[in-house]
């Protein structure tokens, strides 16, 4: 980060609070769907075509830090933050927890790119999904309209990435979608394995 203030993000979670775009480290028990339904793990969980999987625990001898973003993604995620005035990290998170930072993802519902944006999203944004620069703006752009719409709520907009804003509003919070809760509760959990250094 360059020393510039990011607008105030709050989230009301047991394990995790996001405020000023710092995160305070926390554990937090995440929702993992599968086959058989809906059971609570321990580690956090990425959504996939299949359903939600276990990301790998840390080992003892390893901190609680969640990966950064690799070669291509860290410096377009980093763009497309500054330009929207978002944290990178808060990017990367989506970005992460969507498709592991692979730009060239595709879903079997047809979103896009690392931001997972589906084209009607994207030519509603005028970019293009393909292009990689393009989808990291895109997703800013698109997750900074959510914030905004949902007064800077974090877990509203994240939720809101996943379902649609439309949903969020209708369920007046995050909706009951085992899915979406999942998807919130992955994305949350990146951020607080965030190491952020304090600045005085």
């Amino acid at each position: 980060m360059d020393g510039r203030a990011w607008p105030a993000l709050r989230i009301a979670l047991a394990t995790s609070v996001v405020a000023l775009g710092l995160v305070a480290p926390a554990l937090g028990q995440v929702i993992e769907v599968g086959p058989g339904g809906v059971s609570k793990i321990s580690a956090p969980s990425i959504i996939t075509a299949e359903g939600a999987r276990p990301i790998a625990r840390p080992s003892a001898a390893s901190p609680q830090i969640a990966p950064a973003a690799p070669g291509l993604a860290a410096p377009l995620l980093d763009k497309a933050g500054t330009a929207s005035a978002l944290s990178p990290r808060l990017l990367e998170a989506i970005a992460y927890v969507e498709s592991r930072f692979d730009t060239r993802a595709i879903s079997p519902k047809g979103a896009v790119g690392m931001m997972q944006l589906m084209p009607k999203t994207a030519a509603s944004l005028g970019v293009d999904p393909a292009n990689p620069e393009a989808n990291a703006r895109g997703g800013a752009d698109y997750l900074r309209k959510l914030l905004v719409r949902f007064d800077n709520n974090v877990e509203l907009a994240v939720a809101a990435y996943n379902a649609g804003p439309e949903a969020v509003t209708r369920h007046g919070g995050v909706p009951p979608y085992p899915e979406t809760r999942a998807y919130v509760a992955a994305v949350m959990d990146y951020l607080a394995r965030t190491s952020v250094p304090e600045t005085r």
